[in-house]
C-alpha cells in the first residue's frame, strides 16, 4: 500500500495492509518524503514502513551528486 500522509498509513494498517511504501509527490512518480513524516509514521504504526529514496522526479537515472544525497 502506498501512503503519502500519516492518515494514509493509519488507514492502511487498520484496513489490513501488511506494509506500506511511504512516498511524497505521488503525481510525480514519488520522491523521498520528509524525515519528519517518516518519523511520525514509523512511531504510529506497527507494520513495516518502506521509504522511497528518490531525490528528484526527473528520471530514475541518478548522477553522483544524487547518489550522495540518497546515502545521506
Amino acid at each position: 500500500m502506498i501512503a503519502t500522509t500519516l492518515e494514509d498509513a493509519l488507514n492502511a494498517e487498520s484496513g489490513g495492509a501488511d506494509r506500506i511504501e511511504l512516498i511524497a509527490n505521488r503525481h510525480e512518480g514519488g520522491v523521498t518524503p520528509s524525515m519528519v513524516l517518516v518519523q511520525k509514521v514509523a512511531a504510529s504504526i506497527k507494520i513495516p514502513v518502506h521509504v522511497m529514496i528518490r531525490p528528484h522526479s526527473r528520471s530514475f537515472h541518478m548522477l553522483k551528486d544524487d547518489i550522495q544525497k540518497m546515502i545521506a
